[in-house]
């Protein structure tokens, strides 16, 4: 679910931020073949982008945003296996992404009940009409006023509009035929289906329409009908159109626009070279989903003094923490403990503090990314809070992917801080623990 989510918050950015690149610097241009190519592979590009594996030396400013997403998606699905009191938390995090992810599926049978009604619709026009057979497609003649459009092979117009302009609109929809526009359409249907709550996909298979439109009037004019007859012809035709979803309206997109396009000067040549504007902007969505690569970094803190907090040559492994908290329940008088009694002892007893690491060696404590660097401050930070006599209990989860030198240091660096903390006068005073779980070695216990 959380892999999921985090798709489709990728894609409805990179959906978001081409259509703004591209209404800013080609949507006027008259490159309309050109701008349909740019519109088809971009909007593609947008919903692949999000699976392109990228990494970095470190984590940037675009990254964090959408790292902390998806480390807070981790740190919840832990949680909600953990037996701890962020369960509860946990499971109303994980609730309402259902419920999104519910709606969402809604949406979308919702909008393929809608246009398969339209479908429907379009298809039983077809058989009711008149059939013309031509050539390289068939005409469909129906005795009703109908917006003309064409679906696939089919042009369907009314028998006034054939009587009145048969030359105007049959040119305009064999454009239409010609340039295979409906393969468009259901792409781009497609499209909204899966982002139907996204502005950027609706908008964008609006400029795809009228980039349809604007090759079909270039084709007509081309044709040799003249203009101002044909610009006539439209806004008289503007009162109506089409329902289909699927069909290239001879009357669809806006009038004023499609005259204008056509008045309009061929632009430069060199226009095109707007398009290169757009690469920032996809190199920018591909550092923001890319993944710090962080096994470097750990491997050399481990071979690091730098974050030694205490000069003990201390071995610190999960045995000797377990050792001290068996040692501190038998003095509180919990006698010997085992699996989830143990936990639950400790956690009625203790100030908890979450210490997980991912697949990747990424760090989340206490529910904010930190680096391996700065544990030993936040430690000494957490023990030093400790009032009332009360240990520290710092809940330790990671992925059963997560590197055995993350796994390593982690250990060193608590057991460093422990002993630190130990060897104050405050410390003295205040008894601190460190309870380790990790979920590699099934700890603790599952159902237990």
């Amino acid at each position: 679910m959380t892999a999921f989510l985090l798709y489709m918050i990728k894609s409805t950015c990179c959906l978001t931020l081409f259509y703004l690149g591209y209404k800013a610097l080609l949507s006027k241009e008259t490159f309309f073949r050109f701008n349909r190519i740019v519109l088809l592979v971009g909007i593609l590009v947008c919903i692949l982008l999000p699976f392109v594996g990228i990494r970095t030396a470190s984590p940037g400013a675009l990254q964090m945003p959408l790292l902390q997403l998806e480390e807070m998606g981790e740190a919840v699905s832990r949680q909600v296996e953990a037996p701890t009191e962020a369960a509860d938390v946990a499971q109303a995090f994980v609730s309402w992404g259902e419920l999104i992810v519910y709606l969402y599926f809604a949406g979308i049978v919702i909008g393929t009940g809608l246009v398969a009604r339209s479908f429907i619709s379009l298809l039983w026009l077809i058989r009711s009409g008149k059939k013309v057979r031509r050539e390289h497609y068939t005409l469909v003649l129906v005795n009703r006023a109908v917006a003309p459009f064409n679906w696939g092979r089919y042009i369907v117009l009314s028998l006034k509009d054939y009587s009145d302009y048969p030359d105007e609109i049959l040119t305009h929809e064999l454009v239409h035929l010609r340039k295979h526009h409906s393969l468009d359409l259901i792409y781009a249907e497609v499209i909204v289906l899966l982002h139907w709550f996204n502005p950027a996909a609706w908008l964008l298979k609006r400029e795809l329409q009228e980039i349809h439109e604007y090759q079909a009037d270039t084709g007509v004019l081309k044709s040799g009908i003249d203009a101002t007859k044909y610009q006539l012809l439209l806004v008289k035709k503007a009162v109506s159109a089409s329902s289909y979803t699927f069909a290239n309206s001879f009357n669809h997109s806006k009038i004023k626009k499609r005259i204008t396009m056509m008045l309009k000067e061929k632009s430069n040549s060199w226009a095109r070279l707007k398009l290169v504007l757009l690469i920032p902007v996809a190199a920018c969505s591909m550092l923001a989903f890319a993944r710090p690569d962080v096994n470097r970094e750990l491997t050399n803190l481990v071979q690091s003094e730098g974050t030694t907090i205490s000069s003990t040559d201390q071995s610190y492994t999960r045995e000797l923490f377990d050792r001290e908290i068996d040692r501190y329940i038998e003095q509180a008088g919990g006698g010997k403990l085992s699996g989830a009694a143990r936990f639950e002892f400790m956690k009625a007893h203790a100030r908890k503090a979450d210490f997980f690491i991912n697949a990747r060696d990424q760090i989340l404590y206490n529910n904010k990314f930190a680096e391996m660097s700065e544990m030993p401050a936040l430690l000494k930070t957490t023990l030093s809070e400790s009032s009332g006599g009360k240990p520290v209990m710092i809940y330790f989860l990671c992925d059963k992917h997560t590197s055995d030198a993350a796994v390593e240091k982690a250990l060193e660096i608590a057991g460093k801080a422990f002993a630190g903390y130990q060897a104050t006068e405050a410390g003295k005073n205040v008894p601190t623990l460190f309870f380790f779980g990790d979920p590699r070695k099934d700890y603790p216990p599952k159902g237990k």
